[in-house]
């Protein structure tokens, strides 16, 4: 089964989330790094808006609800502070291979809630965005870093000659 998916996980990487992380790069001047807390925070308002309809409900369930919406806010920042932390310098980057369960879980729940999906319901668009957000942070993470653009006399030189 790992075998399967990283197959798929490789494609999502070299057709999708490489290119478009470079492309954020290029355009953006964004790192990876900032690129993936930036789907992490999209992730973590997307976390929070689906756990409104749970924490409004009476009884012993809000005091557990709001255990969920926290615990959940925990764990995207820890990501987010991974992401910091694994910095741009690294040319193959390890969280690659690492983060691969993480990623499957992930891809795995997205594709439950869309099965799941039968009537549009604010939480449940909530939801969607929260897993793609945290999906495309989890894949952007990964990504190897976009090579650095020279600039000035030295890229110059470096155009004319070739």
């Amino acid at each position: 089964m790992r075998k399967r998916f990283a197959r798929l996980d490789d494609l999502l990487f070299e057709r999708v989330f490489q290119p478009a992380s470079d492309l954020v790069a290029l355009r953006l001047g964004l790192a990876r790094g900032t690129a993936a807390c930036v789907c992490l925070d999209v992730a973590s308002v997307g976390w929070i808006v689906s756990r409104l309809p749970a924490s409004s409900d009476h009884g012993g369930t809000s005091g557990l609800s709001l255990v969920v919406l926290l615990l959940g806010l925990v764990a995207l920042a820890g990501l987010q502070a991974l992401f910091r932390r694994a910095g741009a310098s690294a040319r193959d980057n390890p969280l690659r291979l690492s983060m691969q369960p993480h990623r499957a879980i992930v891809l795995l729940m997205l594709v439950s809630r869309l099965l799941q999906l039968r009537q549009a319901a604010m939480a449940d668009a909530a939801d969607m965005v929260m897993l793609t957000a945290a999906a495309s942070g989890l894949y952007l993470g990964a990504c190897a870093p976009h090579p650095r653009i020279r600039r000035g006399r030295g890229a110059l030189a470096g155009a004319a000659a070739g």
